[in-house]
Parts: C-alpha cells; sequence; structure tokens
C-alpha cells in the first residue's frame, strides 16, 4: 500500500479522486456536441418520460415503462426530473446531472480500486474508465456499483448489523435505478454475508439484509399493486428483457489477422499540418448554407468555436488568390489568421514540438494483428480474462503460497468476483462497444487488485522472472489502453473538449454551456430537419395537445416540446406489442388529444408498425388520416396523419395541415 500515515494517505487519495473527477467532468461536458446536443437517440427515451415525471405522470401508472426501472421513486426518471426543476428545463440540465455523476462515479472507482490495490494502478485503470466514455444515461452502471463495493467492503472488514443494513440500502437504490442492477447486486452481497458470517448469525444478516432490501422496494411494489398489478408488471419486465437478449445476441466482434502483414513496419511520413484561420460568418447563413460555402472556399476540418457563425478552419489551398477570395466573400463577416492586404497566413502551421514522436508513431508492430477492428474484440477478451483470473487466484487453494492478497478481506475480493461474473453474462453478452463501459467497475476494481496481487507476488522471484512478468503485464495494459482509445476515438475527443489548452478548455465550456442552456427553447445547433419538425409542430400543436410517433424517435418529443401520447414513446422491434398493451395505449389514446401522428412513410408503415402493432395500426387507420410527408430528422421520411375529427388549416411555412383549437369537422 502507499506508504504514508493512514490520515494523510486518505487526504491525498481524496486529493487525487477531485481531479480524475474534475478532468472526467471537463472531457464529457465539453464533448457534447453533434445533430442531437451531443446526446444518444436512446438518452431522449428516458429524458421524455423524466419530462412527463416532471409533469405530474407516473410511469406505470400513465405511461408504459417495462424496462426494469419503474419502481417507485424509480431515480432515473426522477433525478433528471429534478434536475429539470432546479437548473431549469434545458439539455445543459441534464447534460450537468448526468456527466456530473459520471464523474463522482469514476471518481468513486479510483478510492475503492485503490482499497484493493495500488493507487497508481488505480487513478489510471479509472482515467481509461472515463476515456472509454459510458454513454451518458448509463451512469446507473457505474454509480449504484461503486457504491455497493464500498459497501461490501465496509461490511467485510467489520461485519455489523449497522453495516448490513447499509449493504442492502445500497442493494435497493441500485434495483430502483434498474432491477437486474439490485439483482446482482444484492447475489454479490448475500455471498458475502454467507463468506464472512457463520451459524446463525448468518441466517440473521442475510434476514437483515433481504429485509432492508424489501423496504427499499415496498413503496414501488404497493404502487405497482395498485396500477394494475406487480405481478403482471414484473411477467411484462421479463418479455421485454428477452426480447431484448434475443435482439442483442448477435455474434459479436471477431478478430481479424492478416499473417501476410511484416511483423515491423516504417509507414510514410504524415503530411505537415495545414495552417487554420477563423472566419465569421454571416448571421443570414443556415448551417446549409455554411457547409455550401465551405466546400466553394476549400476550407476543411471545420472546429466551431463562440457560437454558430464563428469557425476555425484548415486552409487546404493556401494560395494568395484562395485567401483573397475568403477575405472578399461577401458570406465572411471576418477573419483571423490572414493578411488582408498581402493575402497571406499571418501564423503558419507551428512546427512539431514532438518530431521525435512523431517519428516514433511511424513505426507500426505487428499491423497484421494491431489494427482498430480488433479493438473491442480484444477489450472484450480482456474483461472476461481479468475476472476470470481473479477468481481463479482467489479461490484456487493451490495458488495460497503464490499469491499475496493485500490488506483487504478475502471474502470481499470473492464477492466482488461473484459482481463481476453476474454482469458478464448479464451485461457484456457479446463483444458490443456500447456494453463495454458497463463492466468498468467490477474489471476496474479486479483489474487493480490483479496488477497489485502480481507485483506483490514477485517480489521474491528470480530478477528474470520479475522482468519477464513485468513487461508481459505492462504489455496487457498498454495494448488495452490503446484499444480503448480507439474503441473511444479519444485523440479526436480530446481535441473538440479544447484540451490540453486552458484556453481551449474554457473556450469550448462556454460555447457548450450556452448552447446545451438554449435548447430546446433555440434549436440552433442540432439536426436541420429536427429542426424543421419540431417548429412545425410546435406551430400547428398546443402546449396540452400530445403527439403519437410510430419509431424509435423520442427526441422528437423532447425537442418539440410536446408530451407522448397512448402513454408510450417509443415504438419499435416487438416490445410493447402484446395485446394487452396496445389495449392498454388505445384506452390511454381515447382520452388524449393527439391532433398529428407520424409514422414510417408509405410501405414502411405496413411492413414495421402495422406488422408488430396490428390494434393501434388498426385505431390510427380509423380515426386518422394521411395528408402530406415530411422529412423530420436526417433525412428520415414520415407520413403524417391527422384525426379526422379536428379542425385543420395549412401551414403557411410547410403547407402541412396545422391543428385548430376548435373540435369540428377537418377543412385540410
Amino acid at each position: 500500500m502507499f506508504p504514508l500515515r493512514p490520515g494523510l494517505r486518505r487526504a491525498f487519495l481524496l486529493l487525487i479522486a477531485a481531479a480524475i473527477a474534475g478532468a472526467t467532468f471537463i472531457y464529457r461536458f465539453n464533448t457534447l456536441d453533434g445533430r442531437l446536443g451531443g446526446f444518444d437517440n436512446d438518452h431522449f427515451i428516458a429524458l421524455v418520460r423524466s419530462v412527463a415525471v416532471l409533469n405530474g405522470e407516473r410511469p406505470i401508472r400513465d405511461f408504459t415503462d417495462t424496462a426494469l426501472e419503474a419502481l417507485w421513486p424509480a431515480p432515473t426518471y426522477s433525478l433528471s426530473a429534478a434536475a429539470q426543476r432546479m437548473l431549469g428545463p434545458s439539455l445543459r440540465s441534464e447534460a450537468l446531472l448526468t456527466t456530473g455523476m459520471l464523474s463522482l462515479g469514476v471518481a468513486g472507482l479510483f478510492l475503492v480500486s485503490a482499497e484493493f490495490g495500488s493507487m497508481a494502478v488505480a487513478a489510471l485503470l479509472a482515467l481509461l474508465a472515463a476515456a472509454l466514455a459510458p454513454a451518458l444515461y448509463n451512469y446507473p452502471k457505474i454509480v449504484p456499483y461503486v457504491l455497493g463495493v464500498w459497501m461490501m467492503l465496509g461490511y467485510a472488514r467489520r461485519p455489523t448489523r449497522t453495516r448490513a443494513i447499509a449493504l442492502g440500502v445500497s442493494v435497493g437504490i441500485g434495483a430502483l435505478f434498474r432491477h437486474d442492477h439490485g439483482l446482482y447486486l444484492g447475489l454479490a452481497a448475500a455471498t458475502l454475508v454467507l463468506l464472512v458470517e457463520t451459524g446463525t448469525q448468518r441466517y440473521r444478516q442475510l434476514s437483515v439484509l433481504a429485509a432492508t432490501c424489501l423496504l427499499m422496494l415496498l413503496p414501488g411494489i404497493a404502487f405497482a399493486q395498485m396500477h394494475g398489478g406487480f405481478i403482471t408488471y414484473l411477467r411484462q419486465c421479463l418479455e421485454t428483457s428477452r426480447q431484448e437478449a434475443s435482439r442483442t445476441a448477435k455474434p459479436g466482434a471477431r478478430f481479424v489477422i492478416d499473417w501476410s502483414q511484416p511483423l515491423l513496419v516504417r509507414s510514410a511520413p504524415a503530411d505537415p499540418p495545414m495552417p487554420r484561420v477563423a472566419v465569421r460568418w454571416s448571421s443570414t447563413l443556415t448551417p446549409q448554407m455554411r457547409r455550401v460555402a465551405e466546400s466553394e472556399l476549400e476550407l476543411g476540418e471545420p472546429i466551431r468555436r463562440q457560437d454558430d457563425w464563428n469557425w476555425s478552419y484548415a486552409i487546404l489551398q493556401p494560395s494568395r488568390d484562395r485567401l483573397a477570395a475568403l477575405v472578399r466573400d461577401t458570406r465572411v463577416v471576418d477573419t483571423d489568421g490572414v493578411n488582408r492586404v498581402t493575402f497571406t497566413i499571418m501564423q503558419p502551421a507551428p512546427p512539431d514540438p514532438l518530431s521525435w514522436f512523431t517519428e516514433l508513431r511511424r513505426w507500426r508492430i505487428a499491423p497484421g494483428l494491431l489494427t482498430p477492428v480488433n479493438a473491442v474484440p480484444w477489450l472484450y477478451v480482456v474483461a472476461w480474462l481479468v475476472v476470470i483470473s481473479a477468481v481463479v487466484m482467489i479461490v484456487r487453494p493451490a495458488l495460497g503460497g503464490v499469491v499475496v492478497i493485500t490488506e483487504v478481506p478475502r471474502a470481499a475480493i470473492q464477492a466482488v468476483c461473484v459482481l463481476g461474473l453476474l454482469m458478464l453474462f448479464g451485461l457484456l453478452r457479446t463483444a458490443n462497444p456500447s456494453r463495454l463501459a458497463d463492466m468498468s467497475v467490477p474489471v476496474g476494481i479486479l483489474g487493480c487488485w490483479l496488477v497489485s496481487t502480481i507485483a506483490g507476488a514477485m517480489r521474491h522471484r528470480p530478477r528474470s522472472t520479475q522482468v519477464l512478468v513485468a513487461v508481459t503485464v505492462a504489455a496487457l495494459v498498454g495494448l488495452s489502453a490503446g484499444a480503448v482509445v480507439v474503441v473511444a476515438d479519444t485523440a479526436h475527443q480530446l481535441r473538440v473538449a479544447g484540451l490540453p489548452s486552458v484556453n481551449g478548455v474554457r473556450q469550448q465550456s462556454t460555447t457548450v454551456w450556452r448552447r446545451l442552456g438554449a435548447l430546446p427553447a433555440n434549436l440552433n445547433g442540432i439536426d436541420e430537419d429536427l429542426q424543421r419538425t419540431s417548429t412545425y409542430l410546435r406551430r400547428c400543436t398546443t402546449p396540452d395537445d400530445r403527439l403519437f410517433i410510430a419509431g424509435n424517435l423520442p427526441e422528437i418529443y423532447y425537442f418539440a416540446e410536446r408530451r407522448f401520447a397512448a402513454g408510450q414513446n417509443t415504438f419499435f422491434s416487438s416490445f410493447y406489442s402484446s395485446a394487452t398493451l396496445q389495449q392498454t395505449a388505445i384506452d390511454r389514446w381515447r382520452l388524449q388529444s393527439v391532433p398529428i401522428a407520424l409514422t414510417a412513410a408509405g410501405k414502411d408503415f405496413d411492413d414495421e408498425f402495422a406488422k408488430d402493432y396490428p390494434l393501434l395500426a388498426g385505431y390510427l387507420r380509423v380515426h386518422y388520416r394521411r395528408a402530406g410527408t415530411f422529412a423530420v430528422e436526417a433525412g428520415r421520411l414520415m407520413d403524417i396523419w391527422i384525426d379526422q375529427r379536428r379542425r385543420f388549416s395549412a401551414d403557411a411555412v410547410t403547407g402541412l395541415p396545422c391543428a385548430q383549437p376548435d373540435v369540428s369537422t377537418s377543412s385540410f
């Protein structure tokens, strides 16, 4: 362990944890950029439900949710709703919550890992977990597990009733975020109690653990029983889980090896960096017009600066004529970095200060094996390798004289091994890049313990053995770090975040802060089709109206600032397609004001939605009629259906139907 007095060591650990949390927050917050404000499509499934919770609706009672996270108080939604209430209804509030929780989770992972092994290794693995960039909506796959392992460690060191209650609370919190998290944590916690306790005390502590978990879940169970039945809810959750498992149980990524490649290759020298200039565009330019101008003026590698009109570009053709055309273009308000008299670059691209490193990077070892396509299967194998190796080293008595056990109780390590195995089978079913980060907690903790344990075991071995083992472990860690950098596109993300420049970080933080703070009230910066769709739906429906969208486009509800109809905000695959759930959706739909519905265009409606949801499709055909087609997002076409009982007029901007507040015969 670290050679410091306990009090000083704790202070040092907290200081490092704070630094890791800060770095993680900056990295994740500053990279929030893209057509959906930096968020994934899947994130809006939970966010739209959170907005519904903010408006007084509740899962199970008011909308269908069998994604294992609907039991009251449903923290997955309630925390987002609370953030919207306290910080304002914007994407910035959601970003602060989710990036903040992930940052705390990564810092907590470092603190817990440092208890299991080397502080330096714990810091490295925590930073790799942050670099792997878990989806923002997946912070419940980090934070509750860190808390759970922390409580397991505390109980293993001093198994009191109070700590059994604390352990049960951590399991309950995990179960409320998502019920399978509670299952994994609960089984690991029960294993820990069985390993630590003996005799009747074992059963007493198990009873305390189980009773605490039950008390945590009891209000949610009672609420579910009042609104449809808890057993029915569980049955629907299991069916949804089965469908999800079958949908994702596809062959994962496989290693691709080119045996014809040599073991060592020296690549051609990279092109010198191109000079860059800053351009301020006219505020009358739309994003589409700006992209046309960039192409015509031969500007490359665009990087957004303060707002949508200030950009930095690489000059692809730095000739005098091209620079003059740039300066004189009527679409350009101002430039920075170009002499406006001589039309030359004022500051050419700086020389590479790390020329030796650039030269070193030209050498490739085993290019037929160490390729980007192999990064995902490698990390998948490493996750299994770490957990299985830890299981073997902690369980097999024959290794007792070889393995040096740290100050952590053996039972705690065994419990984390159980947790790791459960999560491998439950969460990391295939080599799916989006699921690799789900294993960060058990792999990080057990990986730290393994490296520290192996290092301790080598102290009394021959020098040659020490060197061989050290080189092997360093190579494995180095390859894994490189794979993380490739899978998460870390180099590019660091540039987007403005790192390592302090001014770059501050400028990017300001830009993201303002842009996300304006969404969804101001729709600048998101997908252009989504902007048009959202503004159209705002003009042509009232805030009391709802929308029905037959697809997986929950972001439309959010940016249009309209609630979802029929108690469901996504319709894809065969989720929620049972006759009972379809009839429940229709019963809710009948009581709601839903003037406009969106479905897949043309034949796709019959082949997809109508096939999976025949009852809902039948209700739609009877009470609505097609009235047009619209590109709703990224060029995706959807048909617009209007309620035949409502009165409509033509929208002045799009020509599409616009709902009128009175209920009468349609005139559209």
